[in-house]
This record gives C-alpha cells, sequence and structure tokens, in this order.
C-alpha cells in the first residue's frame, strides 16, 4: 500500500478519528529542498484537508512571499499530527509517536535540504526530544543537523506571530525564511553552514 493511502486509511489514534473531518497528509512538490513542519491540524485545516490553511498560513504565506519564497512551488508543508486534536488542545504522546513514522517517511521521499521546524512540537521532533523538554524562545534561530543530508532550523510557530504580533518577531521569521531559502540554494558556505551547526542543542 502507498504512504498517502496508509496515512488516510489511519485510525490508530480513537479520538482523533472520532472527532477529525479530514486526514491532513500535507501540500508541496516532492521532491523538494524545502519542509514546512507545524504542529497538528487547526479547525479550518481540519474542514478543508488542506494544511495552514488559517490564520497561521496568512501569516505563513505572506512571510514566505516576502522572503522571496512561493506556495505550491519552493516548499513542501507537513505536520507532526495528521489529524486536528479536539478543540485545538495539544498533541498527546502517543499520538505523536504514532505518527511520527508516517512524518519520517515522508520527509523521506520529499528529500528536503532543510526543515523548517515551526514551534515546539517541530522542534521536539528534530531534537529528538520530548515537548515538554524543548523550550522554544532558546531555541529559535539555531540549525541543527537532522540527518546526515538534512539540517533543520528551529523557529517560531506562525501562530505565535499572530498572538505576539511585534514587529521584531516578524522581521526574524523572515530572517529565519530567507536564510532556509539561501540553504536551499547551496548559497551557504561549507565554513559558515559549520559555524551555525557548532550551536547544535543536542552537543
Amino acid at each position: 500500500m502507498k504512504l498517502i493511502e496508509q496515512i488516510l486509511k489511519c485510525e490508530r489514534c480513537p479520538e482523533l478519528v472520532a472527532n477529525r473531518k479530514s486526514i491532513v497528509v500535507g501540500e508541496g512538490p516532492v521532491p523538494c529542498p524545502i519542509v514546512f513542519l507545524g504542529e497538528a491540524p487547526g479547525k479550518e485545516e481540519d474542514r478543508t484537508g488542506i494544511p495552514f490553511n488559517g490564520r497561521s498560513g496568512d501569516i505563513l504565506n505572506s512571510c514566505a512571499y516576502q522572503a522571496g519564497l512561493q506556495r505550491g512551488t519552493d516548499f513542501h508543508i507537513l505536520n507532526t499530527l495528521k489529524c486536528r486534536p479536539p478543540d485545538n488542545r495539544n498533541p498527546k504522546p502517543h499520538e505523536l509517536q504514532n505518527c511520527q513514522d508516517f512524518l519520517v517517511q515522508q520527509i523521506s521521499a520529499v528529500n528536503p535540504k532543510i526543515i523548517m521546524a515551526m514551534g515546539r512540537y517541530a522542534m521536539a521532533f528534530v531534537l529528538h526530544a520530548m515537548p515538554e523538554k524543548t523550550p522554544v524562545l532558546k531555541n529559535v534561530g539555531k540549525v541543527v543537523s537532522y540527518d546526515k543530508n538534512i539540517v533543520a532550523l528551529l523557529t517560531y510557530h506562525p501562530a505565535f506571530l499572530s498572538r505576539n504580533q511585534h514587529p521584531e518577531i516578524r522581521a526574524a521569521f523572515i530572517k529565519h525564511l530567507k536564510l532556509v531559502k539561501r540553504i536551499s540554494n547551496g548559497e551557504v558556505s561549507d565554513e559558515e553552514m559549520s559555524k551555525m551547526l557548532s550551536s547544535d542543542t543536542r552537543k
């Protein structure tokens, strides 16, 4: 069975299955040099089946455009969960675990150069850490190794920008997007990349 078919038939999490309207698989070209990784579908994503389709999606699209990135052609969007948690509660550990192998396989299929990990749960995934032990503000802006051929940039979730409409936060997010674009285009030297990776939070 193909991966997408497996995801669309998944019933591993009874509470999510009972409440979901859609399984939000992801969106974007395959292969693709950039993956944007978020947390879980919200109300609009659950309604439409399209990731980042609500307020957070508007912010992501706008900031990406300012950084010279176009949705639909320049990046692939995934979430740590494919189904919306009821009332937008936080994902539970067993739900993240149940979805993890799908996410790993999707990333392998997309074969990016860089993952932009947005928010606590995306950061925890690329750091192989527990979300409750992953401080967002401490990690924002860091570049870490995800796999031997893939790096990850840790940044804010667009929902944080919606709740905290400070110009400096949006400016930092756009700066991160521009760095992601440079890395994906091979415009970052080995020396510069080595310096960024030297601050890897797992070392």
